[in-house]
């Protein structure tokens, strides 16, 4: 069996080279193996369940406001009904959502397409699995990235590593990460989106995004407990989307300046480590804890004991700028945290023009149908390739092709698909 070696991520960094033993183009013949017997598994399960859809049971989005209610945003009379009996509700700072704000605010535009619709006809109570690791797979080049993430993840285990493709796909589907996406800002808790307490701020040394979060702005007082729950949800799969053009790997460091005991929230930590493991395997390079507070020791001697072997080997603690340096050029550093970074969040709302692409049917089927289509070449080469029934360099340049077809055809579905992030927007 192939097994996995350690990590020494700041060798990586001062060599300033990504890892690329164990990724698409740079496996040996036992990675390939073990990477074709995961895809018959994959195969087998596709075919074994598509019959038998799982049902949307824990939905982030359903668990607040208009949605659960039941309430469409095409319904204005019941829509304004609703905000007249909950506005004292509304207005409290611990529940209000961002289409919330805008609606007391008297924006009353439909930001998303008040219909959901999921790929593949799929209903918007159940999903089957094959359509949700599709969609999941989006946010990579080709297929095969997304499968090696968690292959490598369970050093190069294959029941291992399909088990745990399983267990996300599930998740996904039961927790409605699709529909999350769709409704985009719009279901965030407002005072969150405001504060910026989760940010994309420049490039490290290795070309990915560093997404900052700011630890002080954790304020579990001023946020219910389904809006934390969201919030991890939703700013993780953000994150792992915006990774896609930058070699779909991030960098995501928190920042423990001004830590006070107001900010621990045990549960919530919990909640991003785990949904870190189970949904997102090696997609942040490093995950660096940036600390000058004295809190910290107490609070790292809790967690450290959740992280898994393949997190925890790429986590770091920094005690200075200095050392930070390793990882970020200084130029990118935010100035509080000793850089020359001058970024200024001022949190820009989001408008119906700006997710103009949602509301075009036409454009959708069509992107659907291509994105239907290169899956379907894809599975066929995949299925040549496991067979072996012809040259192994013919198969292995078909399949290269079909994972291509399926890059572009991701990139012009996902506009259609999912409401624009901030980071789009600004």
């Amino acid at each position: 069996m192939t097994t996995s070696e350690p990590i020494d991520i700041h060798a990586h960094y001062k060599k300033g080279d990504k890892q690329t033993s164990g990724t698409v183009g740079h496996l040996d013949a036992g990675q390939d193996q073990v990477l074709k017997e995961v895809w018959i598994k994959l195969l087998a399960h596709f075919e074994n369940t598509k019959d038998t859809p799982i049902k949307v049971e824990k939905s982030l989005v359903k668990n607040s406001g208009l949605a659960k209610a039941g309430i469409s945003t095409s319904d204005t009379e019941a829509v304004e009904k609703w905000y007249t009996d909950n506005t004292d509700e509304v207005k409290e700072i611990k529940n209000q959502l961002v289409c919330d704000k805008l609606y007391l605010d008297g924006n009353r535009d439909i930001i998303v397409p008040s219909t959901f619709k999921p790929l593949f006809g799929d209903s918007a109570d159940t999903r089957t699995f094959s359509n949700a690791f599709w969609q999941a797979t989006m946010r990579f080049h080709s297929p095969d990235s997304y499968v090696l993430k968690f292959v490598r993840a369970s050093g190069w285990d294959t029941d291992k590593a399909f088990a745990r493709i399983r267990s996300s796909i599930e998740r996904r589907i039961a927790q409605e990460i699709d529909r999350l996406m769709w409704e985009g800002d719009t279901t965030q808790h407002n005072g969150v989106t405001q504060n910026g307490m989760c940010l994309h701020v420049g490039n490290d040394r290795l070309g990915s995004p560093v997404f900052i979060v700011t630890v002080r702005q954790n304020s579990p007082k001023l946020r219910s407990e389904a809006n934390a729950e969201k919030l991890a949800a939703y700013a993780l799969e953000k994150a792992a989307q915006l990774s896609r053009k930058y070699g779909e790997e991030a960098l995501i460091v928190y920042d423990f300046a001004g830590f006070k005991l107001e900010n621990v929230d045990l549960g919530f930590t919990k909640l991003i480590v785990t949904t870190l493991q189970e949904l997102y395997p090696l997609t942040f390079t490093a995950t660096l804890l940036f600390v000058n507070s004295w809190l910290f020791s107490g609070f790292w001697r809790a967690i450290r004991g959740w992280l898994d072997p393949a997190i925890a080997q790429r986590t770091v603690v920094v005690k200075d700028v200095q050392t930070l340096e390793t990882f970020v050029d200084r130029s990118q550093i935010p100035v509080e945290m000793g850089g020359q970074n001058k970024y200024e969040y001022s949190y820009v709302y989001p408008t119906k023009e700006g997710n103009a692409k949602m509301f075009d049917t036409e454009g959708r089927q069509a992107a659907e149908a291509e994105f239907a289509a290169a899956v379907s070449a894809f599975v066929e080469q995949t299925k040549s390739w496991i067979d072996g029934s012809g040259p192994a360099t013919h198969d292995a340049k078909l399949r290269s092709q079909a994972a291509a077809a399926f890059d572009t055809a991701s990139a012009n579905l996902d506009p259609f698909i999912r409401a624009q992030f901030y980071d789009e927007r600004v």
